[in-house]
């Protein structure tokens, strides 16, 4: 499992008698093949999996994302589907060469009053029914018994440091009203 935050999604793994290792950085073919790793788990990790390693475990490495995909690929995913005014949610999908581009395995849709609520409590949210979905599902994800989709919505991809100078434009950071932050951004396009 590549993860900074495990915690959450580590009783599904152990239920299903499953063994694992959590790892904060990349990893390579030698250390896969070294410790017989036959799945990956990516949540919360920012690192672009190497295509050696894609090609590898073709199918068998998933992200837990917080986003509907194909909307808000990349980085600060819930800030830019309030921003934008695209659905927010969470989805599971396939690793592959790509940013956020692979068949989707599970999603949902999350909907926010955002009159009261800010970045960050949206975002807590949105980490809870990731890791509620995951764990509704590891069993049968984990045998290949759900059958992906890519979506057929363009959607949307953001960079890390677009966010970044968004953020710089309002008060409070992540702690800021998701209303208020909106009428900034209406204003500064």
């Amino acid at each position: 499992m590549l993860s900074p935050y495990p915690e959450k999604i580590l009783d599904s793994i152990k239920n299903c008698n499953d063994e694992f290792m959590i790892r904060n950085e990349n990893i390579t073919t030698d250390f896969l093949r070294e410790n017989n790793i036959d799945f990956i788990v990516s949540y919360g990790f920012k690192e672009i999996i190497n295509k050696s390693i894609i090609s590898l475990m073709k199918d068998s490495i998933i992200n837990l994302h917080i986003s509907y995909l194909p909307f808000n690929k990349g980085y600060f995913p819930n800030l830019w589907s309030h921003l934008e005014g695209t659905p927010s949610g969470v989805s599971i999908h396939i690793i592959d060469e790509g940013i956020d581009t692979g068949k989707v395995l599970l999603r949902k849709k999350i909907y926010f009053d955002t009159s009261i609520h800010s970045f960050s409590s949206s975002y807590f949210i949105l980490k809870g029914e990731i890791e509620n979905l995951f764990n509704s599902n590891w069993s049968r994800i984990r045998l290949n018994k759900i059958k992906g989709f890519i979506p057929f919505d363009k959607g949307t991809f953001h960079l890390k440091k677009e966010g970044l100078n968004f953020l710089k434009k309002i008060n409070n950071d992540w702690d800021t009203n998701i209303n208020e932050a909106i009428e900034v951004f209406k204003k500064s396009n």
